[in-house]
């Protein structure tokens, strides 16, 4: 007869990874995560403020989790995500893991409501691995992880974020799937596995558009020309296409960005932290809370700020 439910010695993970996404692995996430004493006003916290957004607008959307490498501030992000996502975890819904195990009982009824009412629609990602290598030095680094990982979570190329763009623009007139078939016509290849070589298909894409768009083969080769060069992206067009986004979204869907390890990548980079500031102020005054950003950090954000740039559009 054995005192434990579980095999003491079965593999235990000793980081939590965000992006460790296998259903067994939440599985045993959700089952085993505990909401203790010192974690509960947290989630309360949370809890208050998005279910309260559901019928006020707000442009504090803004989450700041912080503290010190191991404290479980990741572990507390990925469990959140979870829960506003609430897809199927092995036949079960991520909130049922939770009933019984939350002793707030309003807590727990602010998570009922917020799965009952609104739809997540979340992205988690580390920005450190999504980020370009030499990210750090451009000031407007952050906005471009972003729009990175916003892209790959529609299935755009996020990788090249002119093509991701075209990608975009052919959806938006309902011709992207007409494309991907002309294309695959044209080249004998998959649009999708094959564009990371697109600067190498010229014939392949302009043959692709001239059928898709009813394009002359002069106009396809002028737009061509200018995909890569005519490219740019500011934090005010990021948040116009995030709008863009959830408007076609029913009024109560929610984007959540879940950024793990956004302090250490910021570090001393006051641009930076700039930069997510920012894009936290235009998403807010844009989406009136229907976007949402949280992210955590080794540092509170009065820390992380040193008084360079204002912390209020987090909490």
């Amino acid at each position: 007869m054995s005192l434990y439910t579980k095999d003491i010695h079965r593999p235990i993970d000793g980081v939590i990874k965000s992006n460790k996404l296998e259903q067994e692995a939440i599985q045993t996430e959700l089952e085993e995560y505990v909401i203790t004493r010192e974690l509960g006003p947290y989630f309360a916290h949370f809890y208050d403020r998005y279910v309260r957004a559901i019928e006020e607008p707000t442009d504090n959307m803004g989450v700041w989790i912080s503290g010190f490498f191991g404290s479980g501030k990741s572990h507390f992000l990925k469990v959140l995500s979870l829960l506003l996502d609430n897809k199927e975890v092995m036949g079960k819904r991520a909130l049922e893991y939770f009933r019984g195990k939350v002793e707030d009982s309003l807590l727990f009824a602010n998570m009922q409501r917020a799965s009952d009412v609104t739809h997540g629609e979340v992205i988690l990602f580390n920005i450190d691995s999504k980020a370009d290598a030499d990210s750090k030095r451009d000031k407007e680094a952050i906005v471009k992880v972003f729009m990175k990982v916003f892209d790959e979570h529609l299935g755009y190329f996020g990788s090249s974020p002119e093509i991701a763009d075209f990608e975009r623009r052919l959806d938006k007139q309902g011709k992207y799937d007409a494309f991907k078939e002309a294309y695959q016509t044209h080249s004998s290849l998959d649009w999708v596995e094959d564009r990371e070589n697109w600067d190498f298909r010229e014939d392949y894409i302009l043959a692709a558009l001239q059928d898709t768009l009813a394009m002359s083969r002069e106009a396809a080769q002028s737009f061509f020309d200018k995909l890569e060069g005519n490219y740019s992206l500011s934090v005010d067009k990021f948040a116009k296409i995030i709008y863009d986004y959830v408007a076609t979204k029913p009024a109560k869907h929610r984007l959540v960005f879940m950024v793990d390890e956004v302090g250490q990548y910021i570090g001393e980079n006051p641009d930076l932290m700039l930069n997510l500031q920012t894009v936290a102020e235009d998403l807010g005054t844009r989406c009136g809370g229907r976007a949402w950003i949280c992210v955590t950090s080794q540092e509170d954000i009065d820390s992380i700020t040193k008084n360079r740039v204002r912390g209020n559009d987090f909490s």
